[in-house]
Order: structure tokens, then sequence, then C-alpha cells
């Protein structure tokens, strides 16, 4: 009887081990079931025909901007337009008080009138003393006098004139017309304020053909040369982009920025194109062919270690990621340029971080990588 009630216990025992594995069975089984599935954007890699550039931001600008000021000093009573105003050659854009330049005009005038009779009277007492010559009344000696004061006489009216021309168009000044039709994209000084000659009152951009204007770093100086084609993006219009071509480059690197000012003209017609939209310039090289088992990959792909870099390969039947050992050849502002990779395959573009061997995905979208 003892070893009967012996038993059990051993049985419920065996039972409960046998239980314990079952279940540790389907944890694994719903483990299996439940294995993460996470998103992420893939490329189809190819060999490109360019080699990368790289991409500077830049705003829209017009080919000429000038700063409009005032040739004479004064206090700026009137300013009649503001930012953004489109104007006419002559437009009248702002006045300074002309009480003093008139007066000047007024006090040139009354030069001149008094030099014309200045003139007026020695003409007379030339002409008068070569007549008493003639009868002998006078010497000549005092003709070539009277010849003398005359001739001075002439200059100074001609000094007086001159000088009358001068405040006339001082006057003028008082009023700042423009000198070319645009757009005003600067407002520089208000009216009651007292300005300098030359002084800037507002920033005309004239009419033309815009251009990008956008900062070298000093590692591209050396590669960016006049005429190299570009690419343009507008963030204003997303999904475009637009060819041009680089048009200026300083030779002499800012002393604040350390960057070489550039200016980049579109070789189309681009439609609603603003004055101050941002740009984004691709500096391609066209005419440069990649060499064989080079890829272009943006740099989202990469991840690991420097020396250890590898990127993610996606497996199309079992949509499973396998890691890539690749190596980086050049860096640019948004790709890289590698090797290892074979045209066609497709690799993981965004994500990578968050993704571990094996591990299956869902792809977003999969593009074509052109190269551009």
């Amino acid at each position: 009887m003892h070893d009967r009630f012996a038993l059990v216990p051993r049985r419920l025992k065996l039972a409960a081990v046998l239980t314990l594995m079952a279940l540790l069975g389907a944890c694994k089984d719903d483990a299996k079931l439940q294995e993460e599935v996470r998103p992420v954007r893939v490329m189809t890699a190819g060999a490109d025909a360019q080699l990368p550039g790289a991409e500077l931001n830049g705003t829209v600008r017009a080919h000429v901007e000038t700063p409009l000021g005032f040739r004479i000093g004064g206090k700026l009573i009137e300013r009649r337009v503001e930012i953004g105003a489109v104007v006419k050659k002559g437009q009248v854009i702002a006045r300074i008080d002309p009480q003093d330049a008139a007066l000047n005009a007024t006090a040139a005038d009354a030069q001149a009138a008094l030099a014309r009779a200045q003139l007026a009277k020695v003409k007379m007492d030339y002409e008068r003393s070569k007549a008493l010559l003639a009868q002998k009344f006078v010497s000549q000696a005092e003709v070539d006098t009277r010849k003398a004061s005359f001739d001075a006489a002439t200059e100074s009216l001609k000094q007086a004139e001159a000088q009358r021309q001068l405040a006339n168009n001082q006057a003028a000044y008082a009023t700042l017309l423009a000198d070319a039709d645009g757009a005003i994209t600067k407002v520089s000084a208000e009216p009651g304020q007292v300005v300098a000659a030359g002084t800037p009152i507002v920033t005309l951009a004239r009419d033309g053909v815009p251009e990008v204007a956008l900062d070298v770093p000093e590692n591209l100086h050396g590669k960016v040369k006049l005429g190299d084609k570009v690419l343009i993006r507008l963030w204003a219009m997303q999904g475009r982009e637009f060819k041009g071509h680089v048009s200026e480059i300083s030779a002499a690197a800012d002393p604040a920025s350390r960057t070489y000012a550039a200016r980049v003209v579109f070789d189309e017609v681009v439609p609603q194109l603003g004055l101050g939209m941002t740009a984004s310039v691709r500096l391609a090289a066209p005419d440069a062919v990649m060499p064989s088992g080079q890829i272009r990959l943006p740099l989202t792909a990469l991840f690991g270690e420097t020396g250890k870099q590898q990127v993610w390969r996606l497996d199309a039947k079992a949509n499973r990621v396998h890691a890539l050992p690749v190596k980086v050849l050049t860096i640019t502002d948004t790709a890289v340029l590698v090797s290892g990779v074979k045209p066609g395959e497709i690799i993981v573009t965004a994500g990578v971080h968050l993704l571990r061997e094996g591990q299956p995905v869902t792809r977003l979208a999969a593009t074509k990588e052109s190269g551009a």
C-alpha cells in the first residue's frame, strides 16, 4: 500500500513536466508567428553613367540687383514703394527735401546772369577800344588789356553756366527714379531719415533671366568651373528638376565664410519662378563616366563602423534582408560611391539601423537609381 501511494506524486510530476514542455513549444510557435516585420524603403542599384555631384543650397536672385540711392544728401520726405513692388523705368521711388537744392539752383542762375552782364560790358569796352585805336586815340596796349578782360569774362560765363547746370541737376536729384524695369527686393530707409549721398534707399532687382546664387565651399572650388552643367531643384516645386549651368564663380573666397560666391543660370524656362525661392543645385559632371563595378547609393543606406561599412540587401523572394559588406570610394553631401554591390540588387535606403540579419520586411517604395 505504501508503494502504491508513492507512485502518485511521480505521475503528477511527470504530467506537469509534459504539460510545461507543451506550453513552451506553443510559446515558440507563437513567437515565430509574431515575428516583427519592419517597413523599409528600397532602391534598385544600377551602374550610373555619371559621377555623383555635391548638392549645394542657394537662392533665386536677379542677374542684376542695384541698390538705389540719391546723388545728394538730405532728409527723406517720401518713399512711394514697398518690398515686392513692381516698377517701371523712370517711375518715382522716393524724394528728399528739395529746398536746399532749389536754393542752390537759384543762386547758380543768378551767378550765370551776372556773368553774362559782365561779359556784355567788357565786350562793349573791347569793341570801343578797337574803334578808338583806328582813330589813334588809344594805344595798342589799351586794346590788348580790353581783349584780355573780354576773354576772362567769356570763361567766367562758361564757369557760371556749368555751375548753374550742376545746381539744376542736383535739384532734380532730389527725386529718386527707377533706372530700369524690375521689382523692389529690399527697403533700407524710411521717411524722416537724413541720408547721405549714395545711401541705399531700396534695392532693385532688374527684369531678366533669374539665377541661383550659392556659396561653393573650399573643397569644391577647384572642381566647379564656368559652364559646368547642373541640375536644379526648387523647394517650391517638389519632384521637378531643371537644367542649368554655372555662369559665374568668384576667384577669391569670402573673408568671413571662406566660401566662393557662384551663380547658376537656368537653361530652360521655369514657370512661376519667384525671386527668393530656395533651390538645391547638384553639381553633376555629365562627361565623367563611372568606372565599372561602382554604384551610387544614398548616404542613408550605409551602416556599420568606419572601415566596415555594410548595406542591407533584400531577398525579393523571401522578403528578408541580409548584410552585404561594401567598400566606400567617395562620399558627397547626399550620396556615397561604393563597390561590392551588383547592378540590379535591391538595397534598403531607409530604416537600416532598425534591422537585423534575416529579418522580414515590407517595402514602402522601390525606385530605379538614375544617378542623376
